[in-house]
């Protein structure tokens, strides 16, 4: 899921906390990373970077690298990479590409995956051609009673 390992400090470089005792009202957009203890009441949005949750979040989530383990009141979109461990409870629709969920989670609401975008093609089917018949050597067959229950 990340592409630089732990011991490269750059691994480390924007990120953001918000503790146990902190409220945030409000939209955030981020790049990076955030680590959410406290509790935001407003829409999250990051085009690159990765959130964890470990306290509360009343609203919607768009990332594209996700890690929950707290409360989530609102929709989840992840276009990568969501986890949802064991202490998740999410209440909205998760929608995602790739998910992991740990015994324990609960998500109420939907579930749904990232779909790719629909191309319509412009040609059209071919035409269905009806069976050839098929032609039997007895002469009648009576037909089977067929009764409903």
């Amino acid at each position: 899921m990340f592409k630089k390992s732990k011991n490269d400090p750059a691994a480390y470089k924007d990120h953001s906390f918000i503790s146990r005792q902190s409220t945030v009202r409000g939209d955030l957009t981020f790049v990076g990373g955030l680590h959410v203890e406290g509790r935001i009441e407003g829409n999250i949005e990051s085009k690159e970077g990765c959130l964890l949750v470990h306290g509360d979040v009343v609203g919607d989530i768009h990332v594209p690298n996700a890690i929950i383990n707290g409360t989530v009141h609102g929709n989840i979109t992840c276009s990568d990479h969501l986890e949802l461990s064991k202490g998740a409870r999410v209440c909205g629709v998760v929608t995602y590409l790739n998910m992991e969920m740990q015994l324990g989670a609960q998500v109420t609401g939907k579930m749904a995956l990232v779909s790719a975008p629909v191309v319509e093609s412009k040609a059209k089917p071919a035409p269905i051609e009806p069976a050839p018949a098929v032609q039997s050597d007895e002469k009648s067959r009576p037909a089977a009673n067929v009764h409903a229950l």
